[in-house]
């Protein structure tokens, strides 16, 4: 399987939309002022579905499959391969578009987490999107019309972003919050100016914290299964949610249900 691997990552240097696509994360990476928890999840599977569409597209066309059949490699060395491959790549377009992918964590909670909370965060990403790598794997493995595979790997990314961003917008409004609660006899000077730390100061305002809220358990189990979800659940600290500890488990399990069922149907597949 490793000589697939090495075919596959030797074609992909000598691909140019492998390349446009490079340079597209890495202008993503540098033009954002701070590292955004949406660039993070939509630019690597948007730049994997245009790669996967046009360079693995082409295989069952030109026969490239039934030559490594051919050759003596099985149905399941092809498949993991282009898996693996997938998966590579999608983390490579992550790291690119996120040159301080290392701090993701630290930056965007402005240092709340612990050094172990950042290596989880950091992992839940980079496992979220391997189950979106595989799910463009199998698509990729079982549809042999470039055109039904272009459109079919633009529309599973896209409604995935979208869908996703709708829930995880959901779920964020039951995070927790703060606000100024100012007294009825604040002076008006004070409260023209908006002057907070004097209104504090002189007893006049305090904040209040309100807790998060336990999301229903539909929209938790939704945002459980969506991979956006689980990624922006882990970067997007701002909005109070807790962080989803199970979620990488949850994204193993994806991937292996998805890998599975399409290495199933890809070695029943007909390959003329």
């Amino acid at each position: 399987m490793g000589n697939l691997i090495r075919s596959h990552l030797a074609r992909l240097m000598r691909a140019p939309v492998f390349w446009l696509a490079v340079a597209v994360s890495a202008g993503a990476g540098l033009c954002l002022g701070f590292i955004q928890a949406a660039g993070l999840v939509i630019f690597p599977p948007a730049c994997c579905a245009v790669v996967f569409s046009l360079f693995f597209g082409p295989e069952h066309a030109d026969g490239a499959i039934r030559n490594k059949l051919i050759a003596g490699h099985s149905r399941t060395e092809i498949y993991l391969s282009v898996l693996a491959v997938s998966i590579l790549v999608m983390w490579l377009f992550l790291a690119l578009a996120s040159p301080r992918i290392i701090h993701t964590a630290r930056f965007n909670t402005y240092g709340h987490y612990t050094p172990g909370q950042a290596a989880l965060t950091i992992a839940t990403v980079m496992l979220a999107l391997a189950a979106v790598a595989a799910a463009l794997t199998a698509l990729c493995m079982l549809i042999h019309r470039r055109t039904v595979l272009a459109l079919a790997l633009v529309l599973l990314v896209l409604c995935g972003i979208l869908l996703g961003a709708a829930v995880w917008t959901e779920i964020a409004s039951y995070g927790s919050y703060s606000y100024l609660e100012i007294a009825e006899d604040a002076p008006s000077r004070l409260l023209e100016r908006y002057d907070v730390d004097e209104l504090l100061r002189l007893g006049l305002a305090q904040w209040v914290y309100v807790p998060a809220q336990k999301p229903p358990a539909t929209l938790a189990f939704a945002g459980r299964l969506l991979p956006v979800v689980q990624a922006l659940q882990a970067l997007d600290r701002d909005t109070g949610v807790p962080m989803a500890w199970d979620a990488p488990l949850w994204s193993l399990g994806e991937m292996a249900l998805v890998t599975a069922l399409g290495l199933a149907l890809f070695r029943r597949k007909d390959i003329k």
